[in-house]
């Protein structure tokens, strides 16, 4: 009896390990690579990473707080001189619509010169936001992690950016359309629901348009996944939440969110606040990654030169906050990543393909992420930090600085093309953390597969062990 004992009890101990660390086999769907288990993904609307983030965090100030003083600048306009550039006045929340478009962009940059925004695009171009009308995402930025190196996938308007984001590739240059097309084969919608992993795409209101997902061929059979933005709070609060989402400011006849000028960016951002606080309110906390990001830069100047990736030409940059239990605090990642990097981090995390060749070259924002090194002895998860709509900058840190068990800076170079196809090699572990800096060891996480065998093995050992002790002692 006393063996029979021991051998449940080992087998109970190995199985609430694996299933309290990977839930997402309980509840049938796919298992993950990492601790998160559900992805939550916004793309707001023609903003350029030095428009939102230029002097982010002192304002250009030379005397500022001590909080302020510990964050960490990213890539930026602070110590540039900028003598065309303009603060927008304090009192302001919105701009002139820069000109767009694909030729004038390609004016803008200028084969890498960066010289031609305020011709082009307009003297409109030539401005910069601050913490009086963006707060709350200089507060995400400095309790969570910015990336200062992520780029839109085409340097063009929005339906090319939008449909790289969705299926790594785009038929059209410009805002027209459709057609063409693309097949919803060739899409991460089509790849999420033949892998066993459950999705949905949020938007204002299904009944009135699916924009743009009208750019996709076949997309009517995944109506079913197609949703409103109150549908989206509902599956928050009923624990329905799908485990990729897109909750989007545009399409189905929304307005007045996305932050797209000559909309008031407050208003905007006071939406996304809306998101990120339901999701740290709701029972999924604690296994959530949200990351908010631009479709393009919107004609608005930066000074970065955009790279390419897979002899795609990428687009200005753009900001991307990511906002997680298990996002490094103040962390400044300037790892080279475009929209087809999410499409990676989704890829990888559970275990799927690349969808095609420019996703595979696209690096995986990994290192934005510290999964098993706690803070002092508290736990490894991040309690949410849920900041009221009135919040200003700077908020008190969550964890000391000095507290902090990781870089607050760093970058990486790991994508699904260097990894391969095999299971085993998409693994993070001691061999590869030699590409990335600043990364700690938390991104080295096993698949679930590879740690069912381990404990498989444990418990074979130790029922082994009884059974053979239990026989020595009848002897």
């Amino acid at each position: 009896m006393r063996s029979r004992f021991l051998a449940l009890a080992a087998f109970s101990l190995v199985f609430l390990l694996f299933s309290s660390s990977f839930h997402s086999i309980s509840n049938g769907e796919r298992a993950t690579r990492t601790p998160i288990s559900h992805v939550v993904f916004v793309m707001m609307e023609n903003h350029s990473f030095d428009n939102f983030f230029g002097v982010y965090p002192t304002l250009n100030q030379p005397n500022v707080s001590t909080t302020v003083s510990q964050i960490q600048k990213p890539i930026n306009l602070l110590g540039l001189p900028q003598p065309q550039l303009s603060q927008v006045p304090n009192d302001s929340f919105f701009t002139e619509n820069p000109v767009e478009g694909y030729g004038t962009y390609h004016s803008d940059w200028d084969n890498g010169k960066m010289d031609g925004f305020a011709q082009h695009s307009g003297s409109q171009s030539m401005t910069y936001f601050t913490s009086a009308q963006l707060a709350l995402e200089w507060d995400w930025a400095e309790e969570y992690a910015l990336g200062d190196m992520y780029f839109a996938s085409s340097l063009s308007v929005t339906i090319p950016n939008r449909l790289m984001s969705l299926a790594g590739q785009t038929p059209v240059t410009g805002d027209y359309g459709p057609p063409p097309y693309i097949p919803v084969n060739d899409s991460i919608f089509s790849q999420l629901s033949k892998g066993g992993v459950s999705w949905g795409y949020y938007l204002g209101n299904p009944a009135r348009d699916w924009y743009p997902l009208n750019y996709f061929s076949g997309i009517s059979q995944y109506s079913q996944d197609i949703q409103s933005w109150t549908s989206f709070f509902s599956s928050l609060a009923n624990g329905s939440l799908p485990s990729v989402t897109w909750v989007m400011p545009v399409g189905g006849g929304a307005s007045h969110v996305s932050q797209h000028p000559t909309e008031n960016v407050t208003t905007g951002e006071l939406w996304l606040a809306n998101i990120v606080n339901s999701v740290m309110q709701s029972s999924y906390w604690n296994s959530t990654a949200i990351f908010i990001t631009y479709d393009e830069g919107g004609g608005y100047y930066d000074q970065v030169p955009p790279p390419s990736v897979d002899g795609n030409q990428l687009g200005f940059r753009v900001p991307l906050i990511v906002i997680s239990p298990f996002a490094k605090e103040g962390y400044i990642s300037s790892t080279v990543l475009n929209h087809g990097s999410i499409l990676a981090f989704i890829e990888y995390n559970w275990n799927l393909p690349a969808l095609n060749g420019f996703v595979a070259s696209s690096n995986i924002p990994i290192d934005f992420f510290d999964f098993n090194m706690s803070y002092s002895g508290s736990p490894i998860i991040r309690a949410p930090l849920v900041l009221p709509q009135s919040a200003g900058f700077p908020q008190p840190f969550q964890i000391s600085v000095n507290e902090l068990p990781y870089s607050r800076s760093g970058n990486s170079s790991i994508s699904l093309g260097q990894l391969g196809t095999s299971s085993s090699s998409y693994i993070l572990n001691q061999s590869t953390s030699s590409t990335i800096t600043g990364l700690s060891t938390t991104a080295q996480v096993p698949e679930f597969s590879t740690l069912l065998i381990a404990a498989s093995i444990v418990v074979v050992l130790i029922v082994g062990v009884v059974i053979t002790a239990t026989r020595y002692r009848r002897r």
